[in-house]
């Protein structure tokens, strides 16, 4: 990122009562910063993947028209994006920043809530708010029973070894 980019996430951040690394993390994952960047299954283009229906909730024909007449990553930042949170401003918790943009009702959801089926047809690997959450965060769970139980075997052998010292 350039420095007036860096200085535009910045201020948009603070403006949003915001860490400027959750924000980054969440446009990172959304669009890996392309202010052009479209889903191929649905209308969902620029940073944080504006669909239609809220582009024109924020004043825009659709989300092609948003892009195009924000076709920075600062014009977005300033513009569009600070604009769409301002609306779900204060953040308490990353989950309620980051259910803003993928599905707002879910912002106070449980972790471990599903999504509805269409939600998750079209978002494959996103079954539950936790599993979005983790995507932004970067973190990968690997649900592997073989190693849970050789995880569960090193505690065991390092616990029954401290006692036998």
């Amino acid at each position: 990122m350039t420095d007036r980019e860096l200085k535009a996430l910045s201020e948009v951040s603070a403006s949003l009562g915001l860490s400027p690394n959750d924000l980054f993390k969440l446009i990172n994952f959304e669009s890996k910063f392309d202010p052009l960047a479209k889903n191929p299954i649905s209308s969902a283009r620029g940073l944080i993947q504006f669909t239609d229906s809220t582009a024109k909730s924020l004043g825009y024909k659709d989300s092609l028209d948003l892009v195009t007449k924000n076709n920075t990553i600062e014009s977005q930042l300033y513009f569009p994006v600070l604009k769409y949170l301002s609306q779900f401003k204060p953040f308490p918790t990353k989950q309620s920043l980051y259910m803003s943009v993928f599905y707002p009702v879910a912002r106070q959801w449980p972790l471990n809530k599903s999504f509805p089926d269409t939600v998750q047809k079209s978002n494959p690997g996103i079954k539950t708010v936790q599993d979005y959450v983790n995507k932004v965060e970067g973190i990968t769970v690997k649900k592997s029973i073989p190693g849970l139980l050789s995880l569960i075997a090193l505690g065991l052998l390092i616990l029954f070894s401290k006692g036998k010292g």
